[in-house]
C-alpha cells in the first residue's frame, strides 16, 4: 500500500504531465470542487477550478521537482518546483499547494504560483 508522501508526489507531479497534455479530465479528478489558484501574471490572477480547468490546453512541456510535503492529519503542503521549456529557455515557477483528504482521496483546495 502507497503512504502519504509518495501518493502526494506522485500527484504534484502528475498535474504537469497532465496540463503537457491538456487532461481536463485527469485533473478535475484530482481538484477538490472549490479551488483558488493564484496565477504567476502579474496581476496575481486568482482563478477558480472551472476557470483553470478552461485554460488547460496541451502546450508548454515541463516538469516538477517536489521540494517538500508536510501532512497535517488529513491536510498537506507541498512546495514545488515548476520548469517549463519554451522556446525562448525554461521558466521556472515555484508553487505552494494546499491538498485535503476526503472518502475520495486527496483533492487539490489552493494553490499559489510565483515566477522565480
Amino acid at each position: 500500500m502507497r503512504n502519504d508522501l509518495e501518493t502526494l508526489k506522485d500527484l504534484n507531479v502528475q498535474i504537469r504531465v497532465a496540463e503537457n497534455q491538456g487532461d481536463r479530465e485527469w485533473l478535475a479528478g484530482v481538484i477538490a470542487p472549490k479551488l483558488a489558484f493564484q496565477r504567476a501574471n502579474p496581476e496575481r490572477t486568482i482563478s477558480n477550478r472551472d476557470e483553470y480547468l478552461d485554460a488547460v490546453k496541451p502546450g508548454a512541456h515541463g516538469e516538477t521537482q517536489v521540494e517538500s510535503i508536510s501532512l497535517y492529519g488529513n491536510r498537506a503542503v507541498v512546495t514545488c518546483i515548476v520548469t517549463l521549456k519554451t522556446d525562448s529557455g525554461d521558466r521556472r515557477f515555484h508553487n505552494i499547494r494546499l491538498w485535503i483528504r476526503n472518502e475520495e482521496g486527496w483533492k487539490l483546495l489552493g494553490w499559489a504560483n510565483e515566477p522565480l
